[in-house]
């Protein structure tokens, strides 16, 4: 007989079982369902390869029953434990009978690959002598209205509107580190837009190259 009474396989690595439901969960499920009976000496659940029955699953495979069942789902398997693994009744609206041994693939239709995103597009927005050190301004860049601060020689972008009440950031201040809306005196870091003090949300940043005296923003 071997190690144990029954030996279920689960494919969790074939080419369209995982595809075609929760295989990790059934065997999650049948592992949790064997403790509670105690059987774990008479039953092994393990994860399989393919079965080459590509197509036909998911599929679970008894033996020494040489049982097979396909088109498993999640709300089969309490059936199939209760009266195949307890009972040792095959669920036979469940078997497999493709009718000829071996391989057994259907051709899937595969859904088509989702097209590549396209490369994030850099924008110029302005020239380096346009937003003077420690000031700030606003940009219209693609219909999107962006702020450009300048801290050292090193630029910054971000909404253009405070999140508070949507007063401009342009007419605000930063001192490198911290840009501060002088409305109601919300405060953001610079680099990352996160809120400081009394603010309670952060900035949507932009990244920013700069190239000779051109500055460029990635818009996402």
């Amino acid at each position: 007989m071997g190690q144990y009474e029954c030996h279920v396989f689960v494919c969790t690595s074939g080419e369209t079982c995982p595809s075609q439901g929760d295989v990790e969960g059934y065997v999650k499920t049948l592992r949790a369902a064997v403790q509670q009976a105690g059987k774990q000496t008479e039953v092994r659940i393990n994860k399989a390869g393919c079965f080459s029955q590509c197509g036909n699953g998911p599929m679970i495979v008894f033996y020494p029953d040489n049982v097979w069942y396909t088109g498993v789902q999640a709300s089969d398997l309490d059936e199939i434990f209760t009266s195949h693994v307890l009972g040792g009744r095959p669920v036979e609206r469940l078997r497999y009978n493709p009718g000829k041994p071996g391989a057994n693939k259907v051709d899937v239709e595969k859904k088509p690959a989702a097209p590549a995103k396209p490369a994030a597009a850099w924008k110029p927005v302005c020239a380096t002598t346009d937003v003077p050190d420690g000031g700030m301004k606003q940009f219209l860049v693609d219909g999107t209205d962006v702020v450009v601060a300048n801290a050292g020689g090193e630029f910054f972008a971000c909404q253009a509107l405070c999140p508070h009440e949507a007063v401009s950031l342009a007419d605000g201040a930063h001192d490198g580190t911290t840009l501060t809306c002088l409305e109601h005196m919300w405060q953001f870091d610079l680099r990352t837009g996160a809120p400081q003090g009394d603010a309670t949300c952060g900035l949507t940043m932009y990244p920013v190259k700069q190239e000779g005296s051109q500055v460029y923003v990635n818009l996402g």
